[in-house]
């Protein structure tokens, strides 16, 4: 499954928030220059997670952003639909509903989804952060190379 930028980025501000202290509001410069992110873009991701009730602003000198409920409350199906819109837009969906399918039987694509994301909590995330990911150019470098060793290794065994 494929993360779109905005989902990614989003996930890692709320991650940054889960690590911080849940009584202190955290500026998003701290957190844009601590996991290297574009501050005037998790801006407007930090809009769409507290209008979805993911995060509490505060304002004035010692605001910032915290999560609104605690990180284990918080699943990574709340926040990839907060910051893109339904998993999978079924193509029976209807206006109001983009996820939902009026077939006799659930999809099972969708509620492997749905279900696998749903299961994951933002602490579960949280818990098992490193620091922020390679940089876009080192991914492609990665990316680049692991395609090419698999066009490699298809091409031996065709042979």
């Amino acid at each position: 499954m494929k993360l779109s930028t905005r989902a990614e980025y989003g996930i890692r501000v709320l991650v940054a928030l889960a690590h911080a202290d849940p009584e202190r509001p955290v500026s998003l410069a701290g957190i844009a220059r601590a996991d290297k992110l574009p501050h005037a873009y998790i801006e407007q991701l930090v809009g769409a997670l507290r209008r979805a009730g993911l995060v509490t602003a505060t304002r004035g000198h010692s605001g910032g952003y915290r999560l609104a409920r605690p990180a284990d409350q918080i699943s990574l199906v709340d926040a990839v639909r907060a910051l893109d819109g339904p998993i999978l837009e079924m193509p029976c969906a209807g206006p109001n509903d983009l996820e939902s399918c009026d077939r006799p039987q659930d999809c099972s694509v969708h509620d492997s989804l749905s279900g696998m994301l749903g299961a994951t909590s933002l602490a579960d995330v949280a818990a098992g952060t490193g620091g922020p990911p390679y940089p876009p150019a080192v991914r492609r470098r990665v990316v680049a190379a692991h395609a090419k060793s698999t066009a490699a290794s298809s091409a031996s065994t065709t042979n």
